[in-house]
């Protein structure tokens, strides 16, 4: 097995996990914020092991945290989740544009891209100079994850991705 593929594999193993913790954390009553750091990571993770297929530099990829709206973008012409989601091409990407904002939001929660503003591990000023922190931060997020459409539409995609990489993006 090649180098790239080895990446590949840790990448989605390693995203699998975390998605996981995210599952069983969903049934405790923690700070919104590990939650939240858990589906960022399994979904920066996920975009990882899809563009290690697509893209020439390694280091690239792997200093990157701006990879899950590429992976969303990539899955909108996916042609065989097409077929999996019994989409034509235009519904397909319909559907993922409207969930390219919420993607864009999970993917700014890496504190490399959030620029001093809520993300689930560190602490940051708002505009006001109040120090806020992550756990005592609602994250309105979380809820739009979980109560809107778009948000539990988002959430299983992540899900179906992450059990069917292999058919879907091998």
């Amino acid at each position: 097995m090649n180098e790239r593929r080895q990446w590949q594999i840790g990448f989605l193993k390693q995203a699998q996990s975390d998605w996981e913790v995210y599952q069983r954390m969903r049934q405790m009553t923690w700070p919104t914020c590990y939650r939240l750091l858990f589906v960022q990571m399994a979904a920066e993770k996920l975009g990882k092991a899809v563009l290690i297929a697509s893209q020439s530099s390694l280091a690239t990829i792997a200093q990157s945290h701006a990879a899950f709206v590429k992976l969303m973008r990539a899955a909108s012409n996916n042609r065989k989740l097409q077929n999996v989601l019994g989409m034509k091409k235009s519904q397909q990407r319909a559907q993922f544009k409207t969930l390219l904002p919420l993607a864009h939001e999970i993917e700014r929660l890496a504190p490399a891209l959030a620029q001093n503003g809520p993300n689930p591990e560190y602490p940051w000023q708002d505009p006001s100079g109040n120090i806020l922190v992550p756990a005592d931060y609602p994250f309105p997020l979380m809820q739009q994850l979980h109560q809107t459409p778009q948000g539990v539409q988002l959430l299983k995609y992540v899900e179906i991705f992450l059990k069917r990489f292999e058919e879907l993006f091998m």
